[in-house]
């Protein structure tokens, strides 16, 4: 439980937000680079 409470803890500090913005926009980036491989390889496999 303690575990838990820390990490609310650290969630509401100013790091957090730059730190889940960061994540958030990796994890975009990401996505549209598999989607991206996915229709190049979709469309030459046709």
């Amino acid at each position: 439980m303690g575990y838990l409470r820390t990490l609310r803890n650290y969630l509401r500090t100013p790091k957090a937000r730059h730190d889940l913005k960061d994540y958030a926009r990796a994890g975009c980036i990401i996505f549209s680079t598999a989607l991206i491989i996915f229709l190049i390889v979709r469309r030459c496999a046709t």
